[in-house]
């Protein structure tokens, strides 16, 4: 096991992508702690934890809310005792439909608390710990988005850039504390906020298609990309595991592709 007896946070763990990450952890030997605004969410993802043998623990938290942030933290420290690895996973948005707006508009905020915000928060609250201890992995959740705009992915694609930057700026800060931090750039997963958009594409295409969002999605993002199959939150968890081993011990400051070969460095 690559992580055994390691203690993780994973926010926006009871979900999606951030499941997928947790359940990896726990394969590799991990105790894994969930921050996730839904409990029951949380909860659920624990109990497959606990049921591969490792210890969990599920805080219902807002990761976009300081003083929430920083009692969870507390609340993994005092069951665990440490926290060697974070992952910031938390990202997407609060409100419905896409965010083609102008800058500054009335919507951006929901993408910012969420896709940068609460990588920020739980950075700066958890940090503290790994520099006492001297070693810890910082495992931050971008998108391939993030290294591209696209008109119906603004704001998301901004703040998901942002999180690149930050990754690369904590990663020269925290070096010589022996503290690796890297990022991961996911493509494709099938998730609500890709659902409203292939809704948004459907409703935009010059010629008319009967086909369903999902049908549209696999046939017009999917299938023409270089590998031409989405990726699974699983796929998102072995690379994190991989960063956040010691097969990852002399790479920091690097955001990882894990999307079929579509953006290629």
């Amino acid at each position: 096991m690559k992580l055994k007896d390691k203690v993780a946070i994973v926010t926006g763990g009871g979900q999606g992508i951030g499941r997928g990450i947790a359940l990896c952890l726990a394969e590799e030997g991990a105790d894994v702690a969930l921050v996730e605004i839904n409990p029951d969410a949380a909860r659920a993802v624990a109990a497959e934890v606990e049921q591969m043998g490792r210890r969990s623990l599920a805080i219902a938290a807002d990761a976009t809310d300081n003083d929430a942030v920083v009692r969870s933290v507390r609340e993994v420290i005092d069951h665990f005792g440490r926290i060697d690895i974070l992952v910031n996973n938390v990202g997407g948005t609060d409100q419905g439909g896409t965010d083609n707006i102008p800058v500054g508009g009335e919507g951006w905020d929901g993408f910012y608390r969420l896709t940068l915000r609460a990588h920020v928060l739980m950075s700066q609250a958890v940090i503290p710990h790994l520099q006492k201890q001297k070693s810890g992995k910082i495992v931050n959740i971008s998108s391939e988005a993030g290294r591209g705009g696209s008109p119906l992915l603004m704001a998301y694609s901004a703040f998901k850039s942002g999180v690149i930057s930050l990754t690369q700026s904590l990663a020269r800060q925290l070096a010589r504390d022996n503290i690796n931090v890297n990022c991961i750039c996911p493509g494709v997963i099938w998730t609500p906020l890709w659902e409203r958009l292939a809704r948004a594409m459907i409703a935009m295409s010059p010629t008319p298609t009967d086909m369903t969002p999902r049908e549209f999605f696999e046939k017009r993002v999917v299938a023409p990309r270089p590998l031409g199959r989405e990726e699974t939150p699983e796929d998102i968890g072995r690379a994190v595991v991989f960063f956040a081993s010691e097969d990852a011990r002399n790479i920091t400051g690097q955001s990882l592709n894990v999307n079929g070969g579509n953006v290629m460095n």
